[in-house]
């Protein structure tokens, strides 16, 4: 039924529920999964800019994943190969995390999303409403919100 999930994953509670969702669909299924996380990208000053590149401060770009966060997805895939599933795919993309993620099942073939039903930006979705939701109403395809 599913060939390929999808699963956002940003560190929440509800995202980890998802993912463990997901991945027992992926075995029932045979599909193959797909781990997302979404950076925010954060528009920085052009002083600000300049300051850093003066300072040598630069670094890595700023979708590069820090630590924690690259800690609980590699958690995620080390359950998914225990739990028996060998299709997995781990992808980091910066930018709005709805659209992106919606773009990517779009744009690869992603038969369902799993997504939390709330994620780490809480207070945000009072204003803005949930990244699931507009998940759900962005992508193409089945969208499975796990509470």
């Amino acid at each position: 039924m599913f060939k390929h999930l999808l699963v956002a994953i940003d560190g929440s509670h509800h995202s980890l529920k998802a993912a463990e969702k997901a991945v027992a669909m992926a075995l029932q299924f045979g599909s193959r999964l797909t781990l997302i996380h979404v950076a925010r990208r954060f528009h920085l000053p052009d002083s600000l800019k300049a300051y850093l590149r003066d300072e040598h401060i630069e670094g890595e770009p700023l979708y590069d994943i820090d630590a924690a966060t690259r800690k609980v997805i590699d958690d995620v895939r080390r359950e998914a190969l225990d739990a028996g599933l060998h299709a997995i795919d781990v992808v980091f993309k910066e930018g709005r995390p709805a659209r992106s993620i919606a773009d990517y099942a779009g744009a690869h073939h992603v038969d369902a999303i799993v997504v939390g039903s709330r994620g780490l930006a809480e207070p945000e979705t009072f204003l803005l409403g949930s990244v699931s939701h507009k998940v759900a109403n962005l992508a193409g395809c089945t969208v499975i919100i796990v509470r």
